[in-house]
C-alpha cells in the first residue's frame, strides 16, 4: 500500500477546509486523525465568527406541537425555544436514531402512523429559526447527509419525534422518555 502526504479539501457549509494528511494512492482514502479533527473544529469556530448565518437552520412547527414544546420547557425548566429545540435535535441524532435506540424507533414508526402525529401537526404553522454551535452543526450536517434530509427537515423530524414520544402512554416509551430522553435534554440545557 503506497501512501503519500497530500493536501485534501473537505467541503462544509459551502466552504472548503484544506488539510494535509496521508492518502492511499490506490484507493484515494484519506487519514483523519485527532489532530486534523482539532484543526477542523477550530476552522469551524473561525467560520462561525466570520458568518454566523451559516449555522442557522430555519424550520416550522405547528401551533399544537408548539404547545407541547411549551409544556416540555416547563417540565425541564428551560424557557428558550431554540435551546430546547437544539437539545431535542442533538438528543434525537445522538441517542434515539441510533442502533441502541432501534426498538424505540420501531415504536415511533407505529406512532407516526397514528392520529397523535396528525394532532401534533394540526394548527397554525409557525416559522422559526435557531443557531447551532459549530459542533452541533457538525452533527446536524452529518445526519442530514446520512439521511438525505435537508437540515430543516432533520430538525423537524427530531422535534416531532421527541414530542410524539413525550405524549405517548406506552410503558416502554414512557420508561425510555424518563430514563434517557429527559436526562439528555436536561443535561444539554444545563450545559448551554
Amino acid at each position: 500500500m503506497a501512501t503519500s502526504t497530500q493536501k485534501v479539501e473537505r467541503e462544509f457549509l459551502g466552504h472548503t477546509f484544506v488539510y494535509e494528511t496521508l492518502v492511499d494512492e490506490e484507493t484515494g482514502q484519506t487519514l483523519w486523525n485527532k489532530e486534523i479533527d482539532k484543526q477542523f473544529s477550530k476552522w469551524l469556530y473561525d467560520l462561525k465568527n466570520k458568518d454566523r448565518e451559516l449555522f442557522r437552520v430555519q424550520y416550522s412547527i405547528s401551533s399544537n406541537a408548539y404547545d407541547v414544546l411549551n409544556r416540555l420547557k416547563d417540565l425541564i425548566g428551560v424557557y428558550d425555544d431554540s435551546l430546547l429545540v437544539r437539545a431535542i435535535t442533538i438528543t434525537f441524532i445522538g441517542h434515539i436514531d441510533t442502533y441502541k435506540g432501534r426498538s424505540i424507533l420501531k415504536r415511533l414508526a407505529e406512532y407516526k402512523k397514528s392520529s397523535a402525529l396528525e394532532v401534533l401537526k394540526d394548527g397554525e404553522p409557525l416559522k422559526l429559526s435557531l443557531y447551532f454551535s459549530p459542533s452541533g452543526m457538525r452533527d446536524v450536517e452529518s445526519y442530514s447527509k446520512l439521511t438525505k434530509l435537508k437540515k430543516s427537515a432533520a430538525v423537524q423530524n427530531a422535534l416531532y419525534s421527541v414530542l410524539l414520544i413525550s405524549i405517548n402512554e406506552d410503558e416502554e416509551i414512557k420508561k425510555y422518555w424518563e430514563e434517557v430522553i429527559l436526562g439528555q435534554l436536561t443535561a444539554i440545557a444545563k450545559a448551554a
